[in-house]
């Protein structure tokens, strides 16, 4: 990783707990040498009490300070892979409300919710333990080496005579561990996005229970992700024992070559168990840094999907000038594609005029909503400019476009807090009475005040304790609370059932004072009394005006509002067949 890197971040403290590691390991290492010199003495006698007890006391210091180091290394190491995995989410998060949301919807929440709780969790598993164990299992061969050849040359070069055959093997390995470790990877993304959308989906499910096939999909998703885990176990196991076998084969040469040499009497007993002992060491300690090496393969691939989300270009905010003054805005000779191959809007030219009530209508996939989202700046615009007061949105900054646009969509997300801290959202410092007033204005207020906590009660996840209207209406109170000059409607009363729309549409009404206001309509009723109502077709817009004049001038308008009536009057005259039955049935 270039930039962000935890291992670049960690490097210092990982040094340092690796060095730890290895003095843990030679501490350890130690009493056994200092054994097989006392064993030497013993058998030629030439030891005495004194010098018994002075090696038991340095073997009881060494076991000290063994675990003396050990307790620092783990406490060491953690530090600063947790410090690492902290700043890492952090500037993640940073980093993700500095990209475009265009950024936002053509990734899965499932892939990034993945990438944030799995794959830093591997870096973490890295640097805690991966990295210190590598480190450690790199020095302390090299050490045990050097003391090999310091005892005997000879023994120290045939102990380490298969290692360049071990390295070539473990290349090749590391090769096909590779390939491996990315389907692995791609079996856990695609499990975890498919859960995260199951989850979502229970309700949809439940309703379709006896015909649903979709947790059959999810079941089949997590047995192929446990298919790559047990295949990944047997490409590690299977080709590690061909490699400690290898390696140890370096031992068995020194044991053949210290017997040849203790038989001709060209080096004692003591140093030919003492080889023995530092080569089991050696063997030990390289295979497992063999073993080791599935620790990085992990980690680059899990740096790799961070690197997918860090090394995206944000979106520069330009200087706030406090410059965010109200007045028409304008859409002049606007392209927008959300694909280079096909364009959603082709030469909008639109006008709203300050403190105007304006409609935005057509079939799905006109380009009312995209419309919506450029006015909000979501997007850039592929051609064209849109201004509010003369000023283009593309030169503003975030905070000056928020403090003029505000949007209430028909899907209204709330956080897992109390309802006044998501009415809050609208105005951090607003006042309790200010939020209270915002409620009235909203028309949510009385149904707030019959909440067993009132605006203190948490609203569940994604606002699950509320019905629709109750949440569009909380979210008007925030853009009430907000009180910016300009606010969308993004199809604010589809959906809803008519009394709650009958509210919803007062509480418009109340956010319309004094107001420039942009409505998606669903119904088209309700739009009848706007200043302007602008028709789209396929990107384009086809006319504009007042729905008297719309009705005498433009055939699809028209069209539209006939559609409209003729639903309206099938639900009435369907209420009323339910209700002639309801009668039939009493009788």
């Amino acid at each position: 990783m270039k930039q962000n890197s935890p291992e670049t971040d960690a490097k210092k403290g990982s040094i340092i707990s690796g060095i730890l590691v290895s003095l843990n390991i030679l501490f350890g290492t130690l009493p056994l040498i200092i054994v097989v010199l006392m064993v030497g003495k013993l058998m030629t006698g030439g030891i005495t009490p004194t010098q018994i007890w002075l090696y038991g006391a340095v073997i009881a210091g060494c076991l000290t300070l063994k675990a003396l180091f050990y307790g620092i290394s783990v406490w060491k190491v953690h530090a600063v892979a947790y410090k690492a995995l902290v700043k890492i989410r952090v500037n993640m998060i940073n980093h993700l409300k500095k990209l475009p949301v265009s950024f936002l919807q053509k990734r899965k929440t499932g892939d990034l919710a993945n990438i944030i709780n799995h794959d830093v969790e591997q870096v973490e598993l890295y640097l805690a333990h991966g990295l210190p164990e590598i480190m450690s299992a790199t020095l302390i061969p090299v050490i045990i080496f050097v003391i090999v050849l310091m005892i005997d040359w000879r023994l120290g070069l045939t102990l380490v005579s298969t290692v360049p055959v071990t390295l070539l093997l473990q290349k090749v390995l590391n090769k096909f561990w590779s390939g491996w470790m990315k389907k692995y990877a791609e079996s856990t993304k695609k499990m975890s996005e498919d859960l995260l959308e199951y989850i979502a989906g229970i309700p949809v499910i439940k309703a379709f229970s006896h015909e649903e096939q979709r947790t059959q999909k999810v079941l089949a998703g997590m047995s192929d992700y446990i298919s790559w885990v047990k295949k990944i176990m047997l490409s590690i196991s299977g080709p590690m024992s061909v490699v400690s076998m290898v390696l140890e084969a370096g031992l068995v040469v020194m044991i053949i070559t210290g017997s040849v040499l203790l038989s001709h009497k060209q080096i004692d007993i003591q140093s030919f168990v003492l080889a023995l002992v530092l080569g089991g060491i050696f063997s030990a300690s390289f295979a497992k840094l063999a073993t080791l090496q599935h620790f990085r393969i992990v980690y680059r691939q899990a740096t790799n999907n961070i690197n997918s989300v860090m090394n995206c270009e944000t979106v520069p905010d330009k200087k706030d000038n406090g410059n965010a003054i109200p007045g028409d805005v304008v859409m002049q000779n606007v392209d927008f594609g959300y694909t280079e191959a096909k364009k959603t809007l082709l030469d909008i030219n639109l006008t709203f005029k300050q403190n105007t009530v304006n409609a935005i209508v057509g079939a799905s996939g006109s380009g009312k909503s995209t419309i919506a989202s450029l006015l909000m700046g979501f997007w850039p615009v592929n051609k064209g400019t849109i201004a509010i007061n003369g000023k283009n949105i593309a030169e503003m900054s975030t905070s000056s476009l928020s403090k003029l646009v505000s949007i209430v969509q028909q899907e209204v997300f709330m956080f897992n807090l109390s309802v006044e801290e998501n009415i809050r959202i609208g105005r951090q410092d607003a006042t309790k009475n200010e939020i209270i007033e915002a409620a009235k204005k909203a028309r949510i207020h009385n149904f707030i005040t019959t909440l067993p906590n009132g605006y203190d009660t948490l609203v569940g996840e994604s606002g699950a304790k509320f019905s629709g209207g109750e949440k569009q209406r909380i979210s008007i109170a925030r853009m009430i609370l907000k009180n910016t000059p300009v606010i969308i409607l993004d199809e604010a009363t589809a959906a809803i059932d008519p009394s709650n729309e009958y509210l919803i549409q007062e509480a418009i009404n109340n956010l319309g004072e004094h107001k420039t206001i942009i409505m998606i309509a669903h119904h088209l009723n309700t739009i009848t009394g706007a200043d302007q109502i602008v028709v789209l077709d396929e990107g384009r817009v086809v006319a504009n005006g007042t729905h008297k004049r719309l009705m005498q001038s433009c055939p699809l308008y028209a069209n539209m509002v006939d559609e409209q009536n003729n639903v309206d009057n099938w639900q009435i005259k369907k209420s009323k067949e339910r209700i002639v039955m309801s009668e039939e049935f009493v009788q």
